[in-house]
């Protein structure tokens, strides 16, 4: 090769900021113009055009500029990245990218463990609710079982009262109806006398007219006491009151057809074995018993 061609090969290169430049002016284009379509500052392309590189942006940026500023004034792109080159700057290095895939890789290893850690604490979360609730079961079913031994044992007792009872009311009835047949003996004995005597004392025009002293039956008022907790029973049930003291107004069982009337402090407590037997009212309005499911014992606080 000689000298002359060499010559002409360093004359026809021209450097990529010259070629978009001389480009934009044969479009009769601004670079106001250029920053307005590609969104950048025109101090960047008046760099662009001097072919000035930042050194602290990364090369793949510089590129992209290059490239759509040839896309705004049609030159070829590859023809302005060749260029580029030969100037050897804004050259994309190949550990830029390896530090790009490093990080991607930890990011990826940080997110799995993140994963990992939300199912050991959803796995303990889910292991916590289901030994509580177990344990609430537990608890549950051992109080029935306490109620019911509870039940059972009010049942014997007001059974072996209702027997003593009876037996107190067999007792005082016989003397009750033997002093009835005295006393209607006695009055007809005294009625027979006193025909005997009348007929004695035909003679007498006056005859003492018998007196009678009516017996006056005492008053008794009754106290009007306005009942706050008020329960009718249509079976037997088994319940048990306390008052805002704790105070246990009632413990015991009610038999079908029978009433129950509470007055105390409130708040009350109320633990009634059988709700679906029971209606209550309280302070004269109605309580609803039915949410308690049959067979269950209803624990409940009146006012609700």
């Amino acid at each position: 090769m000689t000298t002359e061609n060499i010559e002409e090969t360093v004359e026809t290169f021209i450097a990529p900021g010259l070629l978009l430049k001389e480009a934009r002016k044969e479009l009769n284009l601004t670079l106001e113009d250029i920053s307005s379509r590609l969104r950048l500052r025109v101090e960047v392309l008046e760099q662009i055009e001097a072919d000035q590189f930042d050194m602290g942006k990364l090369a793949t940026f510089t590129r992209g500029y290059y490239r759509s500023y040839a896309k705004v004034v049609n030159v070829p792109e590859q023809k302005v990245l060749d260029a580029l080159d030969q100037l050897g700057k804004a050259q994309i290095e190949q550990h830029d990218m390896q530090s790009f895939s490093r990080k991607t890789k930890r990011d990826k290893h940080d997110n799995r463990i993140m994963k990992l850690t939300w199912v050991i604490f959803a796995l303990i979360l889910s292991m916590s609710v289901l030994w509580w609730w177990q344990e609430q079961a537990q608890l549950e079913s051992a109080n029935d079982a306490e109620l019911i031994a509870e039940v059972e044992t009010a049942k014997s007792m007001e059974q072996v009262e209702e027997n003593k009872t009876d037996s107190l009311q067999t007792e005082e009835t016989a003397p009750t109806l033997d002093e009835a047949e005295m006393l209607q003996l006695d009055t007809n004995i005294s009625e027979l006398e006193t025909d005997s005597k009348t007929l004695e004392k035909e003679t007498i025009k006056e005859s003492e007219a018998p007196v009678e002293i009516k017996k006056e039956e005492p008053v008794v008022e009754k106290a009007v006491v306005t009942e706050d907790v008020v329960m009718t029973f249509s079976s037997d049930c088994w319940l048990q009151v306390q008052d805002a003291s704790n105070n246990r107004l009632y413990s015991g069982v009610k038999k079908s057809n029978q009433t129950l009337k509470l007055t105390g402090k409130a708040p009350y407590k109320l633990v009634i074995g059988a709700p679906s037997a029971v209606t209550l009212t309280y302070k004269g309005k109605p309580v609803d018993l039915s949410v308690y499911p049959a067979g269950k014992v209803a624990r409940l606080t009146l006012p609700q």
